[in-house]
């Protein structure tokens, strides 16, 4: 076996490259009955099988809202999973009479049953219906009013990407009369089927809470980053992150960083050479010498600020560990941090920085020499 070289020269192996969380989530504030959020998108299981939401078993749909009002006593508001109307649009739509969404299956939340907590991720627990899903099928996630009482009202939450046109599909949209679709949408629910397998849109950003770590050379913490441990040899060329922040540092990969950690790579960059200082956005940067990863080795992809000016790094909060299943670095990987010695899960496997690593080699399971490429890069994950 043997590394290959991608055409290209290299691929991103970490957060989608377009997602702007220092923007925070963007939401579709509905007000009248028979109002509509909704996303599109390709759904993918955690083992590539199908499953099962019904209303038995670990059957759930996570999904969160930038604030609700649930108060008058009369209202319903409908959480489920639709077929896709393939006939009508753009934009695209799931499936439905006169607007109203037909469900295959559903949560209905009512002030008598379950009512969705303000500002929150939120689990809704499937009162009726069924519906089995392949990893791909096309499947809309809808929440719908069928009654609305008194000032009652539900945003429902969804990421940001860089601009309008950086994303087509997946995507979300809305209905208040006529259908609508949101460009530069990024989806970010999660399905729980019924024997507790996950399901998730591609393309997508699970996360319940946005944040950013400030920091410096002088910090108590010293470092922070985001642990891979990928079931393939590849060879690490860069790191990509999401931050700001007038300060240098250094991008580092690290052998065994919840053990004797090694920096096998540390790499000096100077904010000096950026376009801006002030707002936070993607760096890309590459190392002068590549580090070649065995397949399952843990590294960490981590930064640190190497004079007493700060430096900030985005990252997001997820509402549970398992929903990583929806992320590039999967179940084993999470946000590690230290002051010295071993590097430590930063909070139970429940945050995860952006940042992510720049790949140009992949072990082809056959062997035999690499290969070159263009000037373009694809995205895994």
């Amino acid at each position: 076996m043997a590394l290959q070289r991608m055409p290209g020269a290299r691929t991103l192996l970490g957060p989608l490259p377009y997602l702007v969380p220092s923007s925070g989530f963007q939401s579709n504030f509905m007000t009248s009955n028979g109002n509509e959020t909704y996303i599109i998108g390709r759904m993918r299981t955690s083992d590539g099988n199908s499953h099962t939401i019904d209303t038995t078993g670990s059957s759930a749909i996570g999904w969160r809202n930038n604030g609700v009002v649930f108060s008058s006593g009369t209202t319903v508001l409908n959480v489920g999973l639709a077929a896709v109307d393939t006939t009508n649009g753009s934009p695209g739509r799931p499936v439905n009479s006169a607007g109203s969404t037909t469900f295959d299956v559903k949560c209905a939340h009512t002030t008598a049953t379950t009512t969705p907590p303000n500002n929150a991720w939120t689990t809704s627990v499937p009162t009726t219906g069924s519906k089995t899903i392949a990893d791909g099928d096309l499947v809309a996630f809808a929440v719908q009013y069928s009654a609305l009482g008194g000032s009652d009202f539900c945003q429902v939450s969804y990421g940001r990407a860089a601009s309008n046109n950086s994303v087509l599909f997946p995507y979300a949209g809305t209905f208040n009369g006529s259908f609508s679709g949101v460009q530069g949408s990024v989806p970010g629910i999660i399905v729980v089927f019924n024997d507790g397998a996950i399901g998730y849109f591609d393309a997508s950003d699970v996360v319940s809470v946005y944040n950013n770590q400030n920091w410096n050379n002088t910090s108590g913490t010293k470092e922070f980053g985001q642990l891979y441990q990928m079931p393939f040899p590849m060879k690490v060329v860069g790191i990509y992150a999401y931050m700001s922040g007038t300060g240098d540092l250094n991008f580092n990969v690290y052998s065994d960083p919840l053990g004797t950690p090694v920096a096998q790579v540390s790499h000096a960059y100077t904010n000096k050479i950026s376009v801006t200082t002030g707002n936070p956005a993607w760096i890309y940067d590459y190392f002068p010498t590549p580090y070649q990863v065995a397949a399952n080795q843990p590294i960490g992809a981590v930064i640190q600020p190497s004079t007493s000016t700060n430096v900030q790094l985005y990252y997001k909060t997820i509402a549970n560990a398992a929903h990583r299943a929806s992320d590039p670095w999967g179940t084993s990987g999470y946000g590690i941090s230290r002051s010295s010695g071993a590097f430590a899960n930063t909070n139970s496997s429940l945050d995860h920085y952006y940042a992510g690593l720049i790949v140009n080699a992949y072990d082809d399971a056959v062997g035999g020499g690499g290969g070159g490429g263009g000037g373009s890069y694809g995205v895994i994950g």
